[in-house]
């Protein structure tokens, strides 16, 4: 009974988890919204002062398009503290996730795991500066990136009303609308990549924490899963190994983009059965397991 009951409080715990790594995807969707809409409006400013009909050189266009680069650090530092918040999320997250394993594994078998350490505070801050200075890098990266992006699509669309004749209004009417998709849509996928990525990777280093052996990829079960992560949905890897799509966890951004943006997919701990071993392939699925005496 006393297991039981550790159990469901280690369900409620990781759906607590989950409702404020969503919470956390809202806010962040919303920040980033108000800060591009805070910079396409500088942008339309200098436009109205740049613009000439008669003859527009790139010092111009670069002078319309400086606010961009003006606010990286702003920008950076939105992401920065989203992705610490997220990353602490997780691991604590996969801490619970660890022991959920251990209860499950020891009432269905009598087995206790090799992962059986506990994770105390005093640890966790031993492990936040490396990881910190990861984030960093990463994510002074992608926000330098995603900056450098827009900063050459509003360059080729002055530059191509310029010489098409489409005028000041035409212009500012083309920047508004790509203010709008950078301000909905755009938003929410930043927001989703950023958090998922964060969340995962602290989950993975509590997993690397413990000595987890296995993980699990267990694909969001809705009809907007990609087809690549529902089919390699139950998939098991050895920790530091690749799942069949090249990442090692759900958002891992050392694979190809198309497998980890908007991704929300996760990573679970898996246990090989008492009597039972892994089989010599991998990746591999639950009835690859090979039974043994």
């Amino acid at each position: 009974m006393m297991k039981a009951l550790k159990v469901k409080k280690q369900i409620l715990a990781s759906q607590i988890s989950t409702a404020r790594s969503r919470n956390n995807e809202r806010q962040l969707q919303k920040e980033i919204s108000d800060f591009f809409k805070q910079i396409m409006e500088e942008v339309q400013t200098n436009l109205q002062e740049y613009w000439s009909d008669y003859q527009l050189l790139q010092g111009q266009i670069n002078l319309i398009t400086q606010p961009i680069l003006e606010h990286h650090n702003e920008y950076y530092n939105l992401l920065i503290k989203y992705n610490l918040q997220e990353f602490e999320l997780g691991y604590k997250e996969g801490e619970r996730l660890v022991q959920l394993t251990q209860d499950r594994a020891s009432m269905k078998a009598f087995r206790i795991p090799r992962f059986i350490r506990k994770i105390t505070k005093d640890r966790f801050f031993d492990t936040i500066p490396s990881v910190q200075e990861d984030l960093k890098e990463r994510v002074y990266i992608t926000s330098q990136s995603t900056l450098a992006r827009l900063t050459g699509q509003l360059n080729e669309i002055i530059t191509k009303g310029y010489t098409e004749g489409k005028g000041i209004n035409v212009v500012a009417s083309m920047i508004t609308k790509r203010e709008k998709q950078l301000q909905t849509w755009e938003a929410k996928r930043i927001a989703r990549t950023e958090i998922h990525n964060a969340h995962n990777r602290g989950v993975m280093q509590i997993y690397k924490d413990l000595d987890v052996e296995y993980t699990q990829w267990i694909a969001a079960d809705d009809d907007r899963t990609r087809e690549s992560h529902a089919e390699i949905n139950g998939e098991i890897i050895p920790m530091g190994e690749k799942y069949s799509n090249g990442l090692e966890y759900p958002g891992d951004e050392s694979g190809d983009i198309e497998e980890w943006i908007n991704c929300r997919c996760s990573n679970a701990p898996f246990v090989i059965p008492y009597g039972y071993m892994a089989p010599s392939f991998s990746p591999f699925r639950e009835e690859d397991l090979i039974k043994i005496k």
